[in-house]
């Protein structure tokens, strides 16, 4: 069931990402539109889950949102100046740094990995395999001006996928981790763009502003992500599991775009090796 929200999660993600690509709307009312819009949508399912949630939930929605405005906002303006394709070739070493990441704060999970050496043995071999396999599919030349504006971006990715396992698995519930995020976390990141914005006013002059429309569509499109991702990440043991199966992304823009996929040596590796990783931790 983690593998086919995954899927989903994917799917959506890959109008997401490329939603601005010709559009050169600002990315950081795009977040604002995404943020607010979400979370005023989503407001009155408050009235159907409990709300005596422990404080530290509470900051990890608070510190989720600001990352979701920090990811947000590099993706819309990275896409709308360097192409989605450039943001997704730059984030290829997402999953291993949020395996790795989700190890060193779950050091017993690491160490019981480390009690059966053949097992984590083949999982980095796999893993490591996807990550050279996925880089040499997209082979993506990004100038260094790109590169430093989309660490963020990369790094944030990673924090928020182990933030949103948190949330869904201690929500109680999975609807109510979703609930909880859809308001709160989605809320802080409109704030957080709303502060940017301000913040940036006339550096951003030149970007375009979107309308109700395309408003609706990005809030839709949202909605939708962050439910199957919640669900995912509380079904997976892993989130940096969920993160590989959302690189696929590019190959669906592709699909979306040109209604067709490039098959390559590299492709047919990294979907080898994709599969094969699902396999192994399924």
């Amino acid at each position: 069931m983690w593998i086919i929200l995954s899927i989903i999660y994917a799917i959506t993600n890959a109008f997401y990402t490329n939603y601005n690509d010709k559009r050169r709307y600002n990315g950081y009312i795009l977040g604002m539109w995404r943020g607010y819009g979400v979370s005023l949508c989503i407001m009155p399912l408050i009235l159907t889950i409990p709300w005596d949630i422990p404080l530290s939930y509470l900051i990890i929605l608070i510190i989720q949102g600001l990352l979701i405005g920090i990811y947000d906002s590099h993706i819309f303006f990275a896409s709308g100046k360097y192409g989605s394709h450039a943001s997704f070739g730059f984030m290829t070493t997402c999953v291993l740094i949020t395996v790795c990441l989700w190890w060193a704060i779950h050091i017993e999970d690491f160490r019981k990995l480390l009690q059966n050496p053949p097992y984590f043995i083949t999982l980095m071999a796999l893993l490591s395999g996807y990550t050279i396999s996925y880089w040499q599919m997209m082979r993506v030349k990004v100038s260094k001006k790109a590169e430093q504006y989309l660490y963020p971006a990369v790094f944030a990715l990673a924090l928020m996928s182990i933030a949103t396992h948190y949330i869904a698995i201690h929500g109680g519930s999975m609807y109510n981790g979703i609930v909880y995020y859809l308001t709160i976390a989605c809320f802080v990141s409109g704030i957080y763009n709303h502060i940017m914005y301000i913040k940036t006013k006339k550096k951003q002059a030149s970007y375009r502003h979107p309308n109700i429309k395309d408003g609706i569509i990005l809030i839709t499109l949202s909605t939708i992500l962050i439910a199957a991702k919640t669900a995912a990440m509380r079904l997976c043991i892993n989130p940096g599991y969920v993160v590989a199966v959302l690189l696929t992304s590019p190959l669906m823009v592709e699909i979306i775009k040109y209604h067709q996929l490039n098959i390559t040596p590299s492709l047919i590796c990294t979907l080898l090796f994709l599969s094969s990783l699902l396999i192994f931790v399924s």
